[in-house]
Parts: structure tokens; sequence; C-alpha cells
């Protein structure tokens, strides 16, 4: 009887351990299971983070490189602004864009945005003026300190209505008829304002031997007559 309970009892004490051991043996691998899917995100969230942190990193570098360059080249290089007068610009009566007939060089200058550097030649009675930047081809003759023409030697300025270098003298002559003067040569036209307040201003363009525009000017007369500026005084 001893022995038939002390075998009943080992029977259910082995049972138990078999339980036991084969719940622990569940719980191990969901436990796994459970960290494994967990630990993926946390892997990926982690590389996700490194990458955003690598990412986030580098505006930071480029605005230090753009630091370092405002510090090479000095603060105000660094902050200046945008000219003002550029190549947007068009050619009127008045002048080029923000820059107009009768305004002082000072004035212009301020007007335009930009430096309106002075050409090694001329005098303080007259003297041509080029902008360091903006309007290419654009330049400002300056008679006794005053805006009196600008001439476009190149570049894509054109007259407001859209005639500058290449445009053809059928093109302009359609354009604004019987105000345009064509010289006894046919080498140049001249527009000739029809209002009291433009009467001494004109629009002047040169042409080649097949009728295209070379440069453009626009001032006042008697400046602006002349081919070449300053050549008078």
């Amino acid at each position: 009887m001893n022995a038939t309970r002390t075998s009943k009892f080992l029977g259910v004490l082995a049972g138990s351990v078999f339980v036991a051991l084969l719940a622990a043996g569940c719980s191990l691998g969901t436990t796994d299971s459970a960290d494994s899917t967990t630990t993926l995100p946390t892997v990926t969230t982690s590389a996700s983070a490194s990458s955003e942190t690598a990412d986030a990193a580098e505006p930071s570098s480029t605005t230090a490189a753009i630091q370092s360059a405002a510090e090479r080249y000095g603060t105000e290089t660094a902050t200046t602004l945008a000219p003002i007068l550029t190549n947007a610009d068009t050619i009127t009566t008045a002048g080029l864009g923000p820059v107009r007939i009768g305004q002082l060089i000072e004035e212009a200058q301020s007007e335009a945005g930009v430096e309106l550097v002075a050409a090694s030649t001329g005098n303080e009675t007259c003297r041509y003026y080029t902008p360091a930047a903006g309007a290419s081809g654009a330049s400002f003759m300056v008679v006794n300190g005053e805006v009196v023409r600008v001439d476009i030697s190149s570049g894509p300025i054109t007259t407001k209505s859209g005639y500058g270098i290449g445009s053809t003298k059928d093109a302009i002559k359609e354009a604004f008829g019987s105000k345009i003067q064509e010289s006894a040569e046919g080498d140049q036209l001249t527009y000739v304002p029809v209002s009291d307040g433009d009467k001494n201003m004109r629009v002047i363009w040169e042409l080649d031997a097949e009728g295209m525009v070379t440069s453009l000017r626009t001032g006042r007369v008697p400046h602006v007559t002349p081919k070449i500026g300053c050549s008078g005084g």
C-alpha cells in the first residue's frame, strides 16, 4: 500500500513537474516572440532616429559652412542685398527702371540699390557710371553730378515696348509710326514724344547696315543726341 501510494505520489509529482516545465517553455517562447516583435520596431525606430539625426545634422553642417563663408568674406559682403536695378528693368523716356533722368548720382545709386562705378575716363563735368551688378550693358552719363542719359550697349535690356539690341528697324517703325524719325543715313531711329512733359526727351536706337539695333539710349536733349556721350562735354 505504501509502495502504491509512493508510486502514485511520484507519478503526480512527475506530472506536475512536466506541466510546469511545459508551461515555462510556452512562456519563454512567447516572451522571445514578443521581445522580437518589440525589438524590431525598436531597432527600426532607433535606426530611423539615427538617420533623422544624421539628416538633421546636414542643414546644421550647411549652415555652419555658410556662416564660415560669411566670416571668411566679411559681414558686409554676406549681408549685401540684391540690386534693385536689374536686367528686368526697361528703358523709357524717364530713364531705366528706378534710375531717372535728372537724379543726382547719389540718389540714382540709392535707387539702383547697387554701387555705380565711375569710369576711369571723363571728368567731373561729364563722366559715365556703370552698375557693379544687376543691369548688364547699362551705363549712365552724368553731367555736373546729374544723370542726363542712359546707354545700353549690350545685354537683354529693352524699351518698355520690348525693342532692344537685335530688334529691327521695320518693327520699331511699325510700332511707333509717326513718332519715329529716321536719320538720313538710315542708321538711327529716334522716338520723339508728343507730350509737353517729355518734349526734351528722346529714345534712340543705333542700327547696323542690315537695319538691326546694335545699341540704344534714352535721355535729355542735347546730351542724348551724339552717338558717343561726353564727347562734347
